[in-house]
């Protein structure tokens, strides 16, 4: 909600589905004389409201205050005046739900993505376009009331931006436009003439409200970028929450499987405290034995004949 500092005790925000639109101020910005100037979050199809509320006990220079609504540079309606009588003994509060048709039917905005083209082709009127595209405008003038009249004649067909060249763009971060929904019924409106006050600044305040995607506000760096966490083995323990915990019990059980070394039977080596002699083959006569040589080759050899076993008779 932007407090007008030119008028204490006017507000003015952008809603959707009656709550007020986060605001954001570019610090870099030079601000006109008499403006104030907002960047708001814009989601495509999304249908706001325009809501102006008047502090009880206000009163303005003259006898009423006037404001003009100028959606992508195209004026959108003719608020009717708030007159100082009306915030007398509570606060005052008017919404504009988009472009009145006449007494009790209204075009409501609507937020919509802006359709370009990259095939290089120029549009009829995209310097004009492009100029307030992006853009909800609303100034406020200084008035006094001369008289009643019915609302009875026809706005404007609003229609849409239509194509935009990208070439047209030359790097600008617009993403969305507004458009109008099908005439809906409203309660009937009455209007009253005004001329403005002499002497006082006409405008005498302007404030701006340009609407982005979320993602054209990082890339001009109005919503700070969120700065990629660390991994999760980074973190101190304090810092995880129960889910980063559970994924990281997932990851040491994904660790543990892929390591796993496959099932192996190990023969256990004998280890008896008292193990009985193991009866050691004798090579027998006639049989072939195996023999290392000096170079790790193998070679046969043959058991040497046994000797006869040498008889000796005693006398």
């Amino acid at each position: 909600m932007v407090a007008v500092d030119l008028l204490p005790g006017i507000d003015i925000s952008i809603t959707v589905a009656g709550q007020a639109l986060t605001e954001h101020e570019d610090h870099d910005e030079e601000q006109q004389d008499r403006t104030t100037a907002r960047y708001v979050e814009a989601i495509s199809g999304q249908i706001f409201e325009v809501r102006i509320t008047a502090q009880k006990g206000f009163r303005s220079g003259g006898d009423a205050l006037s404001f003009r609504i100028h959606v992508d540079g195209s004026k959108a309606i003719n608020i009717p005046v708030l007159q100082n009588s009306a915030c007398r003994f509570e606060n005052y509060v008017h919404v504009s739900q988009g472009s009145q048709q006449n007494a009790s039917e209204v075009r409501r905005y609507c937020f919509a993505t802006l359709e370009t083209s990259s095939d290089g082709r120029a549009f009829a009127g995209d310097a004009a376009k492009l100029k307030d595209l992006g853009s909800i405008e609303v100034t406020v003038h200084q008035v006094q009331v001369t008289g009643v009249c019915e609302l009875s004649t026809v706005a404007k067909d609003l229609s849409s931006v239509g194509v935009v060249s990208e070439k047209a763009f030359k790097g600008k971060a617009i993403s969305h436009s507004v458009n109008f929904t099908a005439p809906t019924s409203c309660k009937p409106k009455q209007c009253v003439t005004a001329v403005a006050v002499p002497g006082l600044p006409d405008p005498y305040a302007k404030i701006i409200f340009r609407y982005r995607s979320l993602e054209s506000l990082k890339s001009m760096l109005i919503i700070p970028r969120i700065p990629t966490p660390p991994p999760l083995e980074e973190r101190r323990f304090e810092t995880v929450n129960r889910e980063e915990f559970l994924e990281i019990q997932r990851q040491l059980k994904e660790m543990k499987e892929k390591h796993r070394l496959p099932n192996v039977k190990v023969k256990r080596e004998r280890t008896d405290d008292n193990p009985r002699r193991r009866k050691v083959a004798r090579p027998s006569r006639h049989s072939t034995q195996l023999e290392l040589d000096e170079e790790g080759g193998v070679r046969e050899s043959a058991t040497p004949t046994l000797a006869e076993r040498e008889i000796i008779e005693l006398d």
